[in-house]
């Protein structure tokens, strides 16, 4: 495009150059970076000295521009570089994106009415809100609506389901509580489950952070299951859409076993998800105690899951992936997790009052009587060893004592649940390794342990070394390992 005169800047001189320029016969190119010419003019309420309406002054002036047939306006642009080009010079414009047909906008506002995110509006200093789709201000010319984007937010890549935290977030915040419910429903059938047991990645890289505090993502999260639950106890049936329908396998119904099912059954596929215990959820059943997740939440999680037909199977244990092929099944997912507990490795683990983790949790949350002594040792620093800790509490051991080698502030475990033991009565000490556990006919009666030096080498691989000399004896009545999990394939 070739033009005799650019001018940079849509304000009072800006127009007024313009239209001076574009009387004179010549072609004008004005541009401006905002979405609507008028400057800073139109954002005072009166002008120096007549005391005048500056929108009364201004919006003239603007239409006038907008309008004048030698003046080509390009709004929300801005210019990138100006060149020497023999007698004249050339010019590269950026055109911002609007995400907006202006064509097809009649600036009814709409948009602006419907959008819930909410971000500072420049035009009033910033002291009040506006959406990321708005028109700039009523008297705008052009008055045309943009949405401003700035990327994702960093609660969405650290995700690992993916879910779109700002989404619904912003949904929630403008009350519309079935349609942020709906948004986390796209991602993950585990609405509830999520809403109780994640680890709120999202919340440690919110932007908010650093102000007044992340946003409470995961009670948000929560908040909306609990309410959406309460009125739809039963999930609606789902119609998937119609493929070529091949049968797809899924073995294991915990977290990833469901949400594999679930997103393979939203893409037309025919799923049956086999699960070896008697009742299908995986960890988030046997592994979660109830008093942090409840089953019935749980139960409702899955029913999103069958709502869409899948089927699921229990008391099943697939032994062979040969043999489901056999059966039909075109793809076989397997999400068997990791059901087994990781052992010590150290004198006197074979003795009677020795338990894991992960098999203690399993037996208390499928309602098997648990045993144990008064006093109770748990080995460990994540959140399985604290799980561990206050459900023994819970079925009556008189003192609980958790052993890690983590220091205080490296724990695995999530702050809040240390906290929430340590308010309950659960003793933790760090720091702290098992050399060996003591006995005496055939059954615990406690453990020595020794002060770590390291847990890493210096190849950073865990390699625990310890402070010989340091060793203590701690009576107990039954030791819970709880320092890992592995597969059992």
């Amino acid at each position: 495009m070739n033009y005799d005169v650019l001018v940079v800047g849509g304000g009072l001189g800006g127009m007024e150059s313009s239209l001076k320029l574009a009387d004179m016969g010549y072609k004008v190119l004005l541009v401006e970076k905002a979405p609507s010419v008028g400057g800073k003019m139109i954002l005072l309420s009166k002008v120096f000295p007549t005391l005048d309406c500056a929108s009364c002054i201004s919006t003239p002036k603007m239409a006038a521009t907008q309008h004048h047939p030698n003046i080509d306006v390009m709004i929300y642009s801005e210019v990138e570089e100006i060149r020497k080009n023999g007698s004249g010079f050339k010019v590269r414009v950026r055109k911002k994106p609007t995400f907006v047909k202006h064509n097809l906008c009649t600036g009814c506002r709409q948009c602006e009415m419907t959008c819930n995110v909410a971000v500072p509006d420049q035009y009033n200093f910033d002291l009040v809100a506006r959406r990321a789709a708005h028109i700039a201000f009523p008297q705008a010319v052009p008055k045309k609506a943009v949405i401003e984007r700035q990327g994702s937010s960093p609660c969405l890549y650290t995700c690992p389901a993916g879910v779109k935290a700002h989404g619904y977030v912003a949904f929630t915040r403008t009350g519309k509580f079935d349609e942020a419910f709906h948004l986390v429903l796209e991602d993950t059938p585990l609405v509830g489950s999520l809403g109780r047991a994640c680890f709120a990645l999202c919340e440690g890289e919110c932007t908010r952070g650093t102000l007044e505090g992340p946003v409470p993502i995961r009670r948000i999260k929560r908040f909306l299951a609990d309410r959406y639950y309460g009125t739809h106890q039963e999930a609606e049936p789902q119609t998937p859409p119609e493929t070529d329908a091949k049968r797809v396998a899924v073995v294991g119904s915990g977290p990833a076993g469901l949400t594999a099912a679930f997103h393979l059954a939203k893409a037309g596929y025919r799923v049956k998800v086999f699960e070896a215990q008697s009742s299908p959820g995986g960890m988030l059943r046997t592994g979660i105690p109830a008093y942090r997740l409840p089953k019935d939440v749980v139960a409702r999680d899955i029913a999103n899951v069958t709502a869409l037909g899948v089927e699921i199977e229990t008391g099943v244990r697939v032994e062979s992936v040969a043999e489901l092929q056999k059966q039909g099944f075109a793809a076989v997912f397997i999400a068997a997790g990791l059901q087994g507990p990781a052992k010590l490795g150290v004198p006197g683990e074979d003795l009677a009052g020795v338990l894991y983790g992960v098999d203690f949790l399993r037996r208390v949350n499928l309602g098997d009587k648990v045993r144990l002594g008064a006093k109770v040792a748990v080995i460990g620093g994540g959140n399985v060893a604290v799980d561990t800790a206050r459900t023994a509490l819970r079925l009556g051991a008189r003192e609980v004592h958790v052993f890690s080698l983590e220091k205080e502030n490296e724990l695995l475990a999530t702050p809040e649940e240390v906290e929430g033991a340590r308010a309950e009565g659960v003793v933790f000490h760090h720091g702290l390794g098992v050399r060996t556990i003591e006995g005496a006919d055939g059954a615990v009666r406690g453990l020595v342990t020794i002060a770590v030096k390291s847990i890493f080498d210096e190849s950073g691989r865990f390699n625990p070394s310890y402070i010989e000399g340091t060793e203590k004896e701690v009576a107990a009545d039954t030791v819970i390992a709880a320092i890992g999990q592995r597969a059992e394939l």
